[in-house]
């Protein structure tokens, strides 16, 4: 792995097989809506949802999953697709490759801190890579334009620890994601975000910038069993950028996501942008499925 600062352990308290039905939010994401956002043009994201349960090991789940409050902060890096690619869950390994920018693969660290949600308050790590299917060239300029419109592409996790198991058995069962359960300690004030994922890391992160833009749909690739699934995370909240130079990343020991952090050098380089929100408000639909995997 790449070098890193030495690892060191901190105490931390407890935070608090079908394939998946669930209706999807059919609003658009191109550039139109996306400008009609951010100026005002908005409506109820969190309106009228019509839910299907779904079974899964930890108790029914009702799909789609809203989200009703919360917060998150993403950092981006880009990173030498190689690094990436060994980085893939096996069965996703498969199907996708890094989609590149300027030569690099786009890798999110996002922490996330869900006060109210369907299937109750849990926090959240997503550590995701933007890929594309392989044998495909979806346009980076399209892709841009119309994150929704592009099926080739589209974010797969590398690594997603919970800490409930409710959310870690929906996220397995009815995606195929790679989560697992863990304590993570999140605090999110006005002067500084730290997260502490026990055993794994610990992430401080200082005030965000001025600029405030529309939170944007986050588009996700998963292999889920021998099938392809995309989903897309409509989102209903300002987001604040800036803060990269403030990132302070510290590996803690070994775990399945603090192994790919050291793997892809995070530790050790700055993002090269950060967004916020702490009024997070976005609803996860059934992945459709696109195919064979």
């Amino acid at each position: 792995g790449s070098p890193h600062h030495p690892r060191h352990g901190v105490a931390l308290t407890r935070a608090a097989a079908p394939a998946p039905t669930g209706a999807e939010p059919r609003d658009g994401t191109g550039v139109a809506c996306y400008a009609g956002r951010m100026f005002g043009q908005t409506r109820d994201l969190l309106a009228g949802i019509r839910t299907v349960r779904n079974p899964t090991s930890a108790g029914p789940c009702e799909l789609p999953i809203v989200y009703r409050d919360g917060s998150a902060i993403g950092l981006m890096y880009l990173v030498e697709p190689a690094l990436v690619a060994a980085c893939l869950p096996a069965v996703a390994a498969r199907v996708f490759e890094p989609q590149l920018v300027l030569g690099r693969a786009v890798v999110q660290f996002a922490l996330l801190e869900y006060r109210d949600t369907s299937i109750g308050r849990y926090n959240e790590v997503a550590l995701a890579a933007q890929v594309k299917r392989k044998g495909t060239a979806p346009s980076l300029v399209r892709t841009v334009l119309d994150l929704r419109g592009v099926e080739a592409q589209g974010n797969c996790f590398l690594n997603l620890p919970v800490t409930t198991e409710a959310a870690c058995a929906a996220g397995r069962e009815l995606w195929g994601f790679p989560k697992y359960v863990v304590d993570i300690e999140t605090s999110f004030a006005p002067e500084r975000v730290r997260v502490v994922q026990r055993g794994e890391f610990e992430l401080v992160v200082g005030r965000p910038g001025p600029l405030v833009t529309p939170g944007i749909p986050f588009v996700l690739l998963s292999a889920h069993g021998e099938r392809v699934l995309r989903t897309i995370v409509e989102t209903e909240h300002r987001t604040r950028w800036g803060g990269a130079r403030t990132v302070e990343l510290r590996l803690l020991g070994h775990g399945p996501t603090s192994d790919n952090l050291e793997r892809l050098g995070l530790a050790v380089k700055k993002p090269f942008a950060v967004w916020r929100t702490d009024a997070l408000r976005s609803v996860l639909p059934a992945g459709k499925d696109l195919g064979a995997a």
